[in-house]
Order: structure tokens, then C-alpha cells, then sequence
């Protein structure tokens, strides 16, 4: 025990010291400024009817966009589809995607020369690209037979596996169709349109399903300004969606996303980070659908116009157009509530390749742990029964009331009977085990993130890899993170755990301790994305 203490002692004993302060960014300005765009953001799907209430005027459109309706104040509305049909979808094998034309007709003659079915499609979207926003022009080099499902396409590319390898990716073949009704709940008033309805106005409110599979789930009335389209979708359901300026849709991301009580410099990092990141998805997360980002952690928390504050909308209007960029593209700034004291590489957490601005490390001023520290039993067992010297440890000692929600994060322990956590192996993995014997670490990431496991049973052995699956496969939600260790007393299992989150990028409470600290929001971003740098894109 003195060993185990001594070590403790020294491993964290550097963390008190100073160190210089990392140079701030070099902005940089683009040639020709941007006009703010426009974003489409999803906030319900998959429904056959939905209401909501309008506060002040507004103006009802047809899909040809011409006014049906004006000057409506206080209303109940409800929505209903009737007679649709989905779209027909269809698979292609994709290759490459490219944005030159003369690039997409070089790679089409090699594939050409070697004897592949290939074929180039031109494909428009909307999307970030060269420091312009707006709609894109790419190339798809693809297979040329179509599949009615994505197992054919990949049968018929592991037939060929030797002479190309791509990805399945769905498309439209038929668009959707049918027809929406809005009915006024108060006087019956009627309008109806095809494949899409869009109401301009002051005020929408909506009761919403949110943060649906996470320990976070709940219903909540979100109110929503500027612009609702419910359009029929691919699948033949309801499809509501928020057209709103891109930096007032910021505004509801960062209330959402951040305490709106944190630090003005945390909140304005905040701003930035999520600026960056919902560019650099637009155009990547839902191709086939009629937005262009989700309200949901998969893309961003967008809460709405009641996620709006004074010192929100300060910290967004202060920071206007500013994004992170490495090697002239977007970063994908990745970030999370609480990293447990050591941020990790994206690598180990998603698919991809290593990002030189998304590299983990301790979340202290001195970087004083190597790549592998953590990656070592013993030591990641130090370091989650441990109280070490961090940015984001809000359990040392006295913290604000706006901080006080994270202090269950920072350490944490779950206990399961093993019939329970059997249970919930089997219901969340669909693999019968029969009782779990053990839960054996394989690898780590470099926050001690755990990315691969097995799960030993009386039945049989299964492996989980990825960090989100393995939180999934052990808890009836999902763990707090993936960096744990576990003990046995008796039959129970104890799992003893570090952080909330995949700990990717940014650190928000650390970057909220950073803040208090005196640290402005080009110190916390460089502190949490190295290698990156400030551009003013409009």
C-alpha cells in the first residue's frame, strides 16, 4: 500500500507546477467573406401526426412555396399524412468520391482500363469545402449495377474483393410521396400540400421525444423560431425540420451543449468548437434525408429557442464565423462533458485515421504521461482510484453551483448483481453467454479508454470492441465511459470508472476549470486541439 501511495504521490506531484502557456492561434481571414448561411436542422421523424402551437403571426406555404395562409396568432395546429409511399432505394458499390471533375474522369479510365463496371456520378449537396459553404458539386466513381439491398452489394463486392474494394451507400431511386394536412385545432381551418408544408413565423412550440437511449432521455416542449417544413421523408413518415440562420441554430447548440452559467471564455470555446464541427458533418451525417443536421447528440443538441441566454448568445455573437481548421480543412472538433483526466485519440475510439488535432492528453498544463501509461493495467487501476491534479476534477474541492452536476463524473462506481449484468449482456449484445464469469480488458486507448473487451460466460466467449459498444453492453443505458476497471465481491460485479463521454477533443468541464482559472478560449481550444488554428470564415 505504501508503494501503491508513494507512486501516486510522484506520478502527480509535477501537475502542481507551472508551465508556459501555449502561443495563442494565428487567425487567419479568407479572401472573400461569407454571407451567414442557412441550416436545416431535424427535430422529429418518423411520425404519422404531430401538433403544435404558434405565438404570433405567421404564414403558411404549399411546396411551390406560394402563401396559402397569413396572420394567425395563438394557435393549436396538428399535422397528419395521409396516402404515402415511401422512396424506392437502391445500392451502389462507391469507390471514391472527388470534388474535380477531371480527376473523377482520370480515376474513371484506370478503373475503366482494368476491367470494372465503373460509372461517375455528379452529385450536388450541400456542404463545407475550400472555405466556402453552400452547394457542392461532387463526383461518386461507383460500380455500375444497382442492388436492392446492401448484403447483395456486398456479396457482389466480396466476389470481386481482389480487384477493388468500396463501400455500400444507399440512394434514391423514387422520390416520396403523399399528402400533408394542417388542420387548425381551434377552427378547423384546413390547408394541405404535397411532399412538403412550411410555415414562417415568431414562435413554434413543440413536445418533443429527446436524448432517446441515453440515462438523459426525457420529453421536453422546445420552442423553435424563423421557419418549420414537415415534409414526408424517404420512408413515407413525418419529417419535421428548423430553418433557421446558421449562427441562431448556435445559439440553442451551445445552451444545449455547455451550462449556460459556465465562464463567458468556456462558452465561447464552445461556440467555436461547435461551429467547426456541425460545418464539417453537414453534407456527411444524413445524405438522404431533408436536413442537413439532427437535434440530437449524433450531430449536435439542439434544445431550441429556450436554450437562448444573454450570455449564450454573447459568447456566439462575440466568436461570429470563427471555426478551427488544420491543413486548409474543417476540423472535426470532436468534445466531451467530462474526460476523467486524459483525453484520448480519436483512433481509438472511432473508425479513421489518426487526426494530428485530436490527439489525448492529460488535461493539466504539463503533459507529463506518454502514449502508453495508460494503456497498463496497473496503472489505469492508479489512475481511476486516484484523485489526480487535472483541469476537470471538480472532486478535489469547492466548485460552482453550474459545476456541481459533474462531480459524479469525474469518479464513479456502478455495482451489478452477475444475474443482472448477465441479463443485460444478453438483451443488449443478442448473445446468450449464459452467466458472465469475467470482463477482461484486451486494449486501451491512451486515456485508458477501454476499445476492446470480452465478456467470458458458462455459455461462451464474446468480444465487444469500440468504446460506445462497450459501454452500451454493460449497462441498461450506457456506462458513463469506457475507461474502468472491475472488481469481484462475492457474485457482484464492481465496475469503477473514470469520466463521462468518449473524451475525444475538448474537455467542456475542463475548459470550464480553464476558464476559471483565468485561461481565455484560444488557451482552451490550443489546450485541447493542438495543431489547429483560428479562421474567420465570415
Amino acid at each position: 500500500m505504501k508503494n501503491k501511495l508513494l507512486f501516486i504521490y510522484i506520478g502527480f506531484l509535477l501537475f502542481i507546477f507551472q508551465c508556459t502557456v501555449p502561443p495563442p492561434f494565428k487567425e487567419q481571414r479568407p479572401p472573400v467573406p461569407l454571407k451567414i448561411p442557412e441550416v436545416r436542422i431535424g427535430i422529429a421523424e418518423g411520425l404519422e401526426s404531430i401538433q403544435f402551437k404558434s405565438d404570433g403571426q405567421i404564414e403558411i406555404f404549399d411546396k411551390r412555396n406560394l402563401l396559402a395562409h397569413k396572420m394567425a396568432w395563438g394557435e393549436q395546429w396538428e399535422v397528419k399524412i395521409t396516402g404515402t409511399q415511401p422512396s424506392k432505394i437502391k445500392y451502389r458499390l462507391r469507390y471514391k468520391e472527388v470534388y474535380n471533375r477531371e480527376e473523377a474522369e482520370n480515376i474513371f479510365e484506370i478503373k475503366r482500363d482494368q476491367g470494372l463496371p465503373v460509372v461517375i456520378e455528379q452529385i450536388k449537396k450541400r456542404m463545407f469545402y475550400k472555405k466556402k459553404f453552400g452547394w457542392i458539386t461532387s463526383y461518386l466513381i461507383a460500380l455500375e449495377p444497382e442492388f436492392e439491398t446492401e448484403e447483395q452489394a456486398y456479396n457482389y463486392q466480396w466476389r470481386i474483393r481482389d480487384k477493388i474494394t468500396t463501400v455500400a451507400i444507399p440512394f434514391l431511386k423514387t422520390p416520396p410521396a403523399g399528402n400533408i394536412f394542417l388542420v387548425n385545432k381551434e377552427t378547423g381551418e384546413r390547408y394541405q400540400s404535397t411532399g412538403l408544408m412550411r410555415i414562417r413565423g415568431d414562435v413554434f412550440t413543440f413536445n418533443l421525444a429527446v436524448g432517446e437511449g441515453f440515462h438523459f432521455s426525457n420529453k421536453q416542449i422546445r420552442k423553435y423560431h424563423t421557419q418549420i417544413d414537415f415534409i414526408i421523408d424517404r420512408f413515407g413518415k413525418l419529417t419535421v425540420v428548423n430553418v433557421l440562420p446558421f449562427e441562431t441554430y448556435l445559439m440553442g447548440v451551445v445552451g444545449s451543449e455547455m451550462q449556460e452559467k459556465f465562464p463567458i471564455e468556456a462558452l465561447k470555446a464552445q461556440a467555436i468548437t461547435a461551429r467547426s464541427y456541425s460545418l464539417a458533418r453537414i453534407g456527411k451525417q444524413h445524405p438522404l434525408s431533408p436536413f442537413d443536421l439532427c437535434d440530437e447528440v449524433h450531430c449536435h443538441v439542439y434544445g431550441g429557442m429556450d436554450r437562448e441566454s444573454p450570455w449564450i448568445n454573447e459568447a456566439v455573437r462575440e466568436t461570429s464565423g470563427l471555426i478551427l481548421m488544420n491543413e486548409n480543412k474543417i476540423c472535426d472538433t470532436f468534445y466531451a462533458g467530462v474526460c476523467g483526466g486524459h483525453t484520448e485519440n480519436n483512433e481509438f475510439v472511432w473508425d479513421g485515421e489518426p487526426r494530428i488535432y485530436l490527439k489525448g492528453r492529460l488535461d493539466a498544463e504539463i503533459n507529463n504521461f506518454s502514449d502508453t501509461f495508460l494503456q497498463n493495467e496497473e496503472n489505469v487501476r492508479l489512475w481511476i482510484e486516484s484523485s489526480p491534479n487535472v483541469f476537470c476534477n471538480t472532486q478535489q474541492g469547492p466548485v460552482p453551483d453550474y459545476l456541481a452536476y459533474t462531480i459524479k463524473y469525474f469518479r464513479w462506481e456502478v455495482r451489478y448483481t452477475q444475474s443482472e449484468i448477465s441479463t443485460i449482456i444478453r438483451k443488449k449484445t443478442g448473445e446468450n453467454i449464459g452467466r458472465l464469469r469475467k470482463i477482461i480488458p484486451v486494449s486501451r486507448g491512451v486515456s485508458g479508454r477501454l476499445n476492446e473487451i470480452k465478456l467470458e460466460g458458462t455459455r461462451k466467449t464474446i468480444t465487444v470492441e469500440k468504446e460506445l459498444s462497450i459501454r452500451k453492453a454493460l449497462s441498461e443505458n450506457y456506462l458513463y465511459s469506457s475507461c474502468f476497471v472491475v472488481d469481484r465481491d462475492g457474485s457482484d460485479f464492481i465496475i469503477k470508472g473514470a469520466g463521462w463521454g468518449h473524451g475525444v477533443g475538448m474537455c467542456q468541464t475542463g475548459a470550464a476549470q480553464m476558464a476559471l482559472q483565468g485561461f481565455g478560449y484560444r488557451e482552451i481550444l490550443n489546450h485541447y486541439y493542438q495543431n489547429a488554428e483560428i479562421v474567420k470564415l465570415y
